[in-house]
């Protein structure tokens, strides 16, 4: 069986998990590095947040209920890649009937137990500790025919699962159809059909991160499926919301990426796409085209232009980049779009950057790379001093004082037991019974 993490109801200390306080960070390291990093670290540590738990579907977090099932248990360990298939594939059908049914937490229940037969997650004990752990046993199989066989079924499942949680609104939140979709892409790049449930699921999320993305799968689906009406039905609606969503997004900007009397940055480029032309640059960008960013006319443009151009155009449409303001709310404007994008880039990697933990680990890792950039520019006798009193280090001043009074207190104590016996004319002055 192929073990993919383990997730502990116990707790570590996280002074374990972060890197030393003025150990080497990459420069270039960036907030998505960061992101991954944190990812890793709460998954190593067996945070008690269960990530990978907890961006499981409920459909996935179900298959724990067959870890006990006899018949389930020993087809795990014993029984061939056709065995299982034969075994789940008829469930898998019970479901798509009760889907067709419209009975979908019925269906729901049939998909679970058809998925548990490859992946599943399982509790085993440790100790005191009851770990929660994830088997993707389908990734354990080492003939090529068989392992497509058993992720052909998987595919088929979780797409049907996907479009059970979206008609029978079973899922909590989209964040579960995208999980499921991504699943599904990761075993088939090729799937219109996951592109396409995947870009329904993205746009409810209701940011402009989360619709690129939508375009960018509809655009995709559309290149795979060029016949279905229901994604060029989608590309239309999306791409007309996305181009909308520029828009304003530029107009928020004060203008300054283009101006009414074509005078601002656009003025001898195209204007912005709207509609399906939106969703077709998407699409180019989903595929690798024109991802460069020199090819960006806005970049160009701005590249091209010195500051007082700059200063003069923006001050032609009202804006006074003079204006410490004015720049101020640009600036609070361009953090406000990126912590969007970056919540997105999050959320697809299983992160919830409005979780108390998450946040408290980002910053224990920024604090951390702050420390050594302010380290790295002290004098050496400085750095030295540090680290002596570096509570991280095992070698430092506070542990040197102890093994000094621990070596103390054990020479006091062997001192004592080997003291000579004192003469009883010690005591007030008579003589021992050697003297009569």
């Amino acid at each position: 069986m192929a073990r993919i993490e383990d997730v502990s109801d116990g707790s570590v200390d996280e002074s374990d998990a972060r890197p030393r306080r003025g150990s080497p960070m990459n420069p270039d390291e960036t907030f998505d590095d960061i992101l991954r990093k944190a990812s890793e670290i709460k998954t190593a540590q067996m945070k008690d947040k269960r990530r990978a738990w907890e961006a499981s579907p409920e459909f996935m977090k179900n298959t724990m209920t067959f870890d006990k099932d006899e018949s389930y248990v020993a087809m795990r360990k014993s029984a061939s890649v056709a065995e299982k298939i034969a075994f789940a594939a008829p469930i898998k059908e019970e479901g798509n009937e009760l889907f067709a049914k419209g009975k979908y937490a019925q269906a729901m229940a049939k998909y679970t137990a058809a998925v548990a037969v490859f992946r599943y997650w399982i509790r085993e004990q440790s100790g005191r500790e009851q770990n929660v752990v994830k088997y993707y046993d389908d990734e354990a199989v080492e003939d090529p025919d068989d392992r497509r066989a058993a992720r052909n079924l998987i595919r088929s499942i979780y797409l049907n699962a996907a479009q059970c949680m979206r008609k029978g609104n079973l899922a909590d939140g989209p964040t579960e159809i995208i999980w499921t979709c991504t699943e599904v892409l990761a075993i088939d790049p090729s799937s219109a059909k996951a592109h396409y449930v995947r870009a329904l699921a993205r746009a409810e999320l209701d940011d402009s991160a989360s619709l690129e993305l939508a375009v960018k799968d509809l655009a995709r689906a559309n290149a795979l499926a060029p016949n279905d009406r229901a994604v060029r039905d989608a590309m239309r609606t999306y791409g007309a919301a996305h181009a909308e969503q520029t828009a304003k997004d530029r107009a928020a900007y004060g203008a300054v990426f283009g101006s009414r009397n074509k005078e601002g940055l656009y003025a001898n480029e195209e204007e912005p796409e709207t509609g399906e032309r939106a969703a077709a640059s998407a699409g180019a960008g989903a595929s690798g085209e024109g991802s460069d960013g020199d090819a960006d006319p806005a970049l160009r443009a701005l590249q091209n232009m010195s500051e007082e151009e700059l200063k003069a155009r923006c001050k032609a449409v009202g804006v006074d980049l003079d204006n410490p303001r004015v720049v101020k709310e640009l600036g609070k404007r361009a953090k406000a779009r990126k912590e969007e994008e970056l919540k997105a880039k999050a959320r697809e990697m299983g992160i919830d950057l409005g979780d108390p933990s998450v946040r408290k680990m980002l910053e224990l890792l920024e604090k951390e790379e702050r420390g050594a950039e302010e380290l790295s520019r002290l004098p050496a006798w400085r750095r030295w001093i540090y680290h002596s009193f570096d509570g991280t280090r095992w070698l430092n001043v506070q542990n040197a004082m102890y093994a000094a009074l621990a070596v103390n207190v054990v020479y006091r104590v062997w001192k004592v037991i080997n003291m000579p016996e004192v003469s009883p004319r010690g005591f007030g002055g008579y003589p021992g019974d050697d003297e009569f």
